[in-house]
């Protein structure tokens, strides 16, 4: 369908948009179910209360889309370039993300369930007062992201890079890490790594 009759408030079903020039659009309350968008262009928009169910992002410039209070359910992006995205108050279950750039990208406030970051640049974003549960962090570039006042249940952040990570320690309770990772917690515990004389 053209990319140009995409309307708010509307509901639309097993779509494709391929190559796209969506950039600052601006669409509330869209409804996209089973649904294909390739290589399209929303950066800079704003897809406010948006709800998506089963559709894959692949290869999008989402740079600066600003997806507050959206809900996605079984959705994928794959390679999405996302600086900057923002999904505060959004609900996300059963998301993946694989091999994006969403460095700078706001998740506040947000609920994150069942979810899986994969070899992803997530380098300072922020999640504060997010709820992560069940979330992993696999191969991803956390550094310096923000975790303050996430409630965090079953998180997996073995094999991340998480120097800087801003989280309460008391937070990581029941997180899974790998060996190579507890020299960067270490600060967080309070706890001085020295070798022995």
């Amino acid at each position: 369908m053209p990319a140009n009759e995409l309307q708010p408030d509307q509901s639309y079903h097993s779509i494709v948009l391929q190559d796209a020039e969506l950039g600052q659009s601006r669409v509330a309350d869209l409804v996209v179910e089973h649904s294909l968008f390739e290589k399209v262009n929303l950066a800079s928009g704003t897809w406010t209360a948006a709800d998506f169910t089963e559709v894959l992002f692949n290869h999008c410039t989402l740079s600066n889309l600003d997806c507050s209070a959206a809900r996605l359910t079984d959705t994928d992006f794959l390679r999405a370039r996302a600086t900057g995205l923002n999904f505060s108050d959004a609900k996300l279950r059963n998301v993946l993300f694989s091999g994006c750039k969403i460095d700078l990208s706001i998740f506040q406030d947000a609920q994150l369930t069942h979810c899986r970051f994969e070899d992803c640049d997530l380098r300072e974003a922020d999640f504060q007062r997010a709820t992560l549960k069940q979330v992993v962090f696999r191969d991803c570039d956390l550094r310096g992201i923000r975790l303050g006042g996430a409630t965090l249940a079953d998180l997996d952040l073995r094999g991340a890079q998480i120097a800087g990570i801003q989280v309460d320690a008391n937070e990581l309770r029941g997180t899974k890490v790998d060996a190579h990772q507890i020299s960067d917690f270490a600060p967080l515990l309070g706890v001085v790594i020295e070798p022995i004389d």
